[in-house]
């Protein structure tokens, strides 16, 4: 059996592929969608900071831009929404925050957007005041969520040898 890809996703980006990966993140507020369909066996990951845009800038860092932004990409890569299944993670509250409904904010986007589409949300695991580190399957569509109080330096590292090799 070949080994798969792992892709480390930065903040404000989105991974989609048709061939196997390990995509792989880290959380605090922010929120990642994975979408998985479940008919040709592929998907992607993106992970958003903001939920509205600031001064209507189109950037995928922005939950309202990201989340139709990858629903297109998926669809015109052949991926039907019908077969579509997601799971919603992060979306963590902070005292060290500024603004503590950042978090809250990104989660209600994420909920919204997809139910607008018609799409299958399977986990849900957001909120709470722990960061998350999430490793996501787009061939299987099978997720794992690791619940950290603290983030290091170490979890952003994409070189991560503990992260990579489960």
């Amino acid at each position: 059996m070949l080994e798969k890809q792992k892709y480390f996703l930065h903040p404000g980006y989105i991974f989609v592929s048709k061939k196997p990966y390990i995509i792989h993140t880290v959380l605090g507020s922010c929120i990642s969608v994975c979408i998985w369909d479940s008919k040709l066996k592929f998907g992607g990951m993106n992970h958003y900071i903001h939920p509205y845009p600031f001064n209507n800038e189109r950037n995928t860092q922005f939950g309202t831009v990201s989340i139709p932004h990858m629903i297109k990409l998926l669809v015109n890569m052949g991926g039907n929404t019908t077969n579509f299944k997601t799971h919603i993670v992060g979306g963590a509250t902070s005292s060290q925050m500024q603004n503590s409904l950042i978090g809250k904010n990104n989660i209600t986007v994420a909920e919204k957007i997809l139910k607008e589409n018609s799409i299958d949300i399977i986990t849900f695991d957001t909120g709470g005041d722990m960061g998350r580190k999430v490793i996501f399957d787009n061939e299987t569509g099978e997720i794992v969520i690791y619940k950290v109080n603290n983030i290091r330096e170490c979890d952003w590292n994409e070189n991560n040898k503990n992260l990579n090799n489960r």
